[in-house]
């Protein structure tokens, strides 16, 4: 009788085993494919909030423009001088401008503009000497070099 009963309870005990070697990997891969739903639904929740957000500035960007377009229309010179006639302003002429005199007021120095970039004036400019010479320069000092130099 105990042979069978250990017969018996080892066929339960591998049963066991077999089972428990079987359930452990599914539960494992059930774990692991929550884990991903969940990841891959929070991507998506903000993959939508993103495109939300663009929509959103897309449409900022476009109410920009507009006003933009507004303000360009109402500051035309045209419509800023039609809008003074009619508030009652007219051009000031020479009797109407009035000049006041501040005493003790130090005026600054006077505005001297800078020479532009393409002058030549400055034309070193902390350059090389090798790259003042144009192309020009550079094929006639080469021919004349080759010209001197040749018997």
């Amino acid at each position: 009788m105990r042979s069978t009963q250990a017969i018996k309870q080892g066929s339960w005990r591998s049963q066991v085993r077999i089972t428990s070697r079987t359930v452990l990997p599914v539960i494992a891969l059930f774990l692991i494919g929550g884990m991903y739903l969940a990841v891959n639904s929070r991507v998506a929740r903000e993959g939508r909030r993103v495109l939300e957000l663009q929509s959103q500035m897309a449409e900022l960007e476009r109410q920009t423009a507009e006003l933009r377009s507004n303000l360009a229309e109402l500051t035309m010179p045209g419509r800023m001088l039609e809008l003074a006639f009619e508030m009652g302003f007219r051009p000031a002429e020479m009797g109407d401008i009035i000049y006041v005199v501040v005493p003790e007021y130090q005026s600054g120095e006077p505005f001297v503009a800078p020479s532009p970039p393409t002058s030549l004036t400055d034309r070193e400019g902390g350059l090389s000497p090798a790259y003042t010479e144009t192309l020009g320069e550079w094929m006639s000092r080469w021919l004349r070099r080759g010209i001197e130099s040749s018997p």
